[in-house]
């Protein structure tokens, strides 16, 4: 244990040597000074610490709605697009060279002439990387968390679900890129193959989320769609439609099980940041539903809770657990390559 931490020193050391991590952490904190500066007075909403602002009688300081709106920017819009894609992409970009490099004639016989097996050598760069996403997520949640407390008195600790599960994410992408990296020794194919593996798991978990809807939640609510007409009509609920959807989603969801789910994990992340524990009245609502009108508003009550069962469908664990196995796979098939490798 003492080896690996000695690497996993030595790897951060490396990383903080780079220009790369300091970008990376500077924009990391500017998003998180930005989304701290909003602010709300008596007369509305204000950005950048009061640099631009905009009037608004709902959205005044003091209203519950400023509270609402300040978090449902976070779990809206920070959480899925900040943290939950632009935050695994730059740490894959800034983590991409090192297994490569690592790997390099010269680095890898330094490497091998000390005593450290080289699982605990792969092991060390491995967790290394993982580290400097932890290092790049943690004191944007800080700022967050901050900001939160000091502006509403919440001092809400399940913000920090982000740190552990951003890192679960960011390590589901990268493993693909270290077996092709340790497999190539190259550092584009490796990225492109992360990417490719990455953008094909995000498809087919929302290809299977809407032929589920289609072949299940739509004809539940009562609703039956015609493909030649492109239109649709009531009819009796029914437990599944009656045509090739349900078919070709038995075969999205089982293509999902075996890829990695970043996009569950971003659902789990929104589930477990309570933001809202008073139960206002734009809980559950989108930011659009804030300026238009929400047609779902007067949907029976039937219809939400179809809808929730269907948001149900997939296990936290069958998810987390097979997305995790899909992982020790990869890894455990570059670490194999790593340390069958004549270098």
């Amino acid at each position: 244990m003492r080896v690996l931490g000695v690497l996993l020193l030595d790897s951060f050391r490396m990383l903080r040597a780079k220009r790369l991590f300091w970008i990376v952490l500077i924009l990391s904190v500017l998003i998180g000074l930005v989304y701290a500066s909003i602010g709300f007075d008596g007369a509305g909403v204000s950005v950048l610490f009061g640099l631009i602002a905009f009037e608004s009688e709902l959205f005044r300081m003091g209203t519950e709605a400023s509270k609402e709106l300040y978090l449902l920017l976070f779990t809206n819009v920070i959480v899925p697009y900040w943290l939950g894609l632009f935050s695994i992409v730059l740490g894959l970009i800034s983590c991409a060279s090192i297994f490569p490099e690592f790997i390099q004639k010269g680095s890898i016989d330094l490497a091998l002439s000390k005593p450290p097996a080289r699982v605990i050598l792969f092991l060390g760069k491995y967790l290394g990387s993982l580290l400097f996403v932890l290092m790049q997520v943690l004191p944007f949640t800080l700022i967050v968390y901050m900001s939160l407390g000091l502006r509403f008195g919440d001092w809400n600790m399940s913000l920090f679900w982000a740190v552990p599960l951003v890192v679960l994410s960011f390590s589901f992408v990268y493993a693909v890129h270290v077996l092709i990296s340790v497999w190539s020794g190259s550092t584009i194919l490796g990225l492109f193959a992360a990417l490719l593996v990455w953008g094909g798991s995000v498809l087919v978990e929302w290809a299977e989320e809407i032929t589920y809807d289609i072949a299940y939640l739509i004809p539940q609510i009562g609703y039956e769609l015609d493909w030649k007409e492109g239109g649709h009509e009531e009819v009796e609920p029914r437990e599944s439609s009656e045509d090739f959807m349900v078919p070709l989603h038995g075969v999205l969801d089982s293509t999902r099980l075996a890829l990695p789910k970043t996009r569950a994990v971003g659902a789990q992340m929104r589930s477990l940041i309570v933001v809202n524990e008073s139960g206002g009245g734009l809980v559950g609502k989108s930011l659009l539903a804030l300026l238009f009108e929400d047609p779902l508003e007067e949907a029976p009550a039937y219809h939400a809770e179809v809808e929730r069962k269907a948001d149900q469908r997939h296990g936290v664990w069958k998810d987390l657990g097979s997305s995790l196995l899909y992982e020790l796979a990869v890894a455990g098939l570059a670490l194999v390559i790593f340390v069958r490798r004549d270098f």
